[in-house]
């Protein structure tokens, strides 16, 4: 698999003939993530500029005032998930996620607020991470509803910090459960061992690009990014270590080795893996 990984560089992509692409919006810079809203509107962020709206009639709205300040806008770092709360209906309630402060000093945020038209209003922040990190490198920040309308939140291992993913008392490298004012969710897995960050439901992820939820099952999927081969699809159950940088199926971008290792007893092992990847 390593050596697989290292030899990325010399896969070739295969064609495709018969791809439709439809443009429902634009033009964009970067947008991350969509929330569909009830009237058939659309809330879309741009990573480095903020939260818009795609109109019925397929027009962007401008940049939507009232979203949070201080926002670090640079390479991974900037406006991030956004999410509808599950009473969305009655009570116009948003969830933003976004790398909150400077290069030097940052966490990921949620940031929780009213949607009036195209506005944002009484906007605040409801959560940050225990950990001031220096850089943009892997903020994180996808964003998934449970039944029991708790919410999730990923946050990377910020880059130059992977050994956290494994430190227990960090939030960095981990899947947090919350509830929607931002506190830690009652039935989380650690709740009774004080060494341990309560908010924590999973650890040992490196870089969640996404979350699912199985509307038949009710199981949490999540896409995560590798280094430079190890692209995993995981299934998620509470309580469980996923690894990182423990166990991985990729190397570094130097072409090292991380970990001599991708599979140990008391890991949870991949439900899917690439390797070499193309990020998915």
């Amino acid at each position: 698999n390593r050596e697989a990984a290292a030899a990325i560089d010399r896969i070739e992509v295969p064609r495709v003939d018969s791809l439709e692409v439809d443009v429902i919006a634009s033009p964009l810079k970067f947008p991350w993530s969509l929330a569909f809203l009830p009237d058939g509107r659309i809330l879309l962020t741009e990573k480095h500029d903020g939260l818009r709206i795609r109109r019925a009639d397929g027009l962007l709205s401008p940049l939507l005032p009232g979203a949070p300040p201080n926002v670090l806008t640079k390479v991974d770092s900037g406006f991030l998930d956004v999410a509808l709360d599950p009473e969305f209906e009655s009570n116009r309630t948003v969830y933003l996620a976004f790398a909150e402060g400077t290069e030097d000093s940052n966490r990921t945020a949620i940031w929780r607020a009213r949607l009036e038209g195209e506005r944002l209003t009484g906007g605040k922040v409801i959560f940050r991470t225990n950990f001031a990190k220096k850089g943009t490198g892997h903020p994180g920040g996808r964003l998934l509803f449970l039944p029991d309308k708790t919410l999730l939140l990923s946050v990377g291992d910020g880059y130059d910090y992977k050994a956290a993913a494994q430190d227990m008392g960090s939030h960095l490298g981990k899947l947090l459960r919350l509830t929607r004012d931002g506190a830690a969710a009652a039935g989380n897995p650690f709740l009774s061992r004080q060494e341990v960050a309560p908010e924590i439901w999973t650890s040992g992820h490196r870089k969640i690009q996404a979350l699912a939820l199985d509307p038949a099952t009710g199981e949490v999927w999540a896409h995560e990014h590798g280094p430079r081969g190890g692209d995993e699809i995981n299934r998620i159950r509470p309580g469980l270590n996923y690894g990182w940088p423990t166990l991985t199926n990729g190397i570094d971008y130097d072409g090292t080795l991380i970990s001599e290792r991708a599979h140990a007893d008391g890991f949870q092992r991949w439900h899917f893996m690439w390797a070499p990847l193309f990020g998915p």
